[in-house]
């Protein structure tokens, strides 16, 4: 063994610190650039340090080329899991996307540093919502009992990639689009009968300019909408990030094919 690799327990932290630092840096709430990078590290340091001990120690003596596929193994498992557990946030962005065009935000997005790039208005209200909820309802405690338990079903070194994985990813893909449509599905129905009320007053009095005045109309439609809507938003992404909740559901779905 290397000389500056003799102490096992050292071994296996590093490993251990590479799952977790790489999922933590896959989350668009520790690993966007508003994220100070020592931060991460130290929170990644810190959970690592708390699950070496119960984590079963890889295999002994190992020369370097079997540290370094260890450490790519981890780190593809943490990035994967990190990237499973993200599409869940991605949703929320789909789902601003789809609302802000028809209520008139469209041409209008905001820069956010969590995911280093502009955003709908909406998605970026929907990306807050979601995180205080994900902290209330304990979905970083539910985080960390998924990634201790991940241990059982994928030991050190144990990552790999198989064909099954590309049906659970391109679901999991689908899941997050046809989460984003349910989101908006309120706010796509009050944009779609405030266009149908526009165009009966167009024809009715046609002297109104319904593409200067129904501008204003749309946007105060939508923003009631998504207040009347907001306790049924609340529930959803409360069970969507609960200990049974769709979150955990597909991430559990992605760690038993490895």
């Amino acid at each position: 063994m290397w000389p500056w690799f003799q102490s096992e327990q050292l071994l296996r932290f590093l490993f251990v610190l590479m799952r977790v630092t790489t999922l933590l840096m896959a989350l668009p709430l520790f690993g966007g650039p508003g994220v100070p990078l020592h931060l991460r590290v130290g929170l990644g340091g810190l959970i690592a340090l708390l699950l070496t001990p119960a984590v079963a120690p890889a295999p002994a003596d190992p020369g370097l080329a079997e540290i370094l596929m260890t450490v790519a193994q981890e780190v593809f498992v943490g990035l994967s899991m990190g990237f499973v557990v993200s599409l869940t946030f991605y949703a929320l962005q789909v789902a601003g996307q789809l609302m802000d065009v028809p209520i008139g935000f469209g041409m209008v997005n905001v820069l956010d540093p969590h995911f280093g790039g502009q955003v709908p208005i909406l998605g970026q209200f929907y990306n807050a919502l979601a995180t205080l909820i994900f902290f209330t309802v304990n979905g970083p405690h539910a985080l960390l009992r998924a990634l201790a338990a991940s241990y059982e079903r994928i030991p050190l070194g144990g990552g790999a990639w198989r064909g099954e994985l590309v049906p659970v990813v391109v679901e999991a893909a689908a899941g997050m689009f046809a989460l984003g449509v349910r989101l908006a599905v309120p706010v796509l129905a009050a944009a779609f009968l405030t266009d149908v009320a526009l165009g009966i007053v167009s024809r009715a009095v046609p002297q109104i300019n319904v593409f200067i005045t129904g501008y204003p109309v749309k946007i105060a439609v939508g923003i009631l909408t998504v207040a009347v809507a907001l306790p049924l938003y609340v529930a959803v992404l409360g069970a969507m990030f609960g200990d049974n909740g769709e979150m955990l559901r597909r991430l559990w779905q992605f760690v038993a094919v490895f």
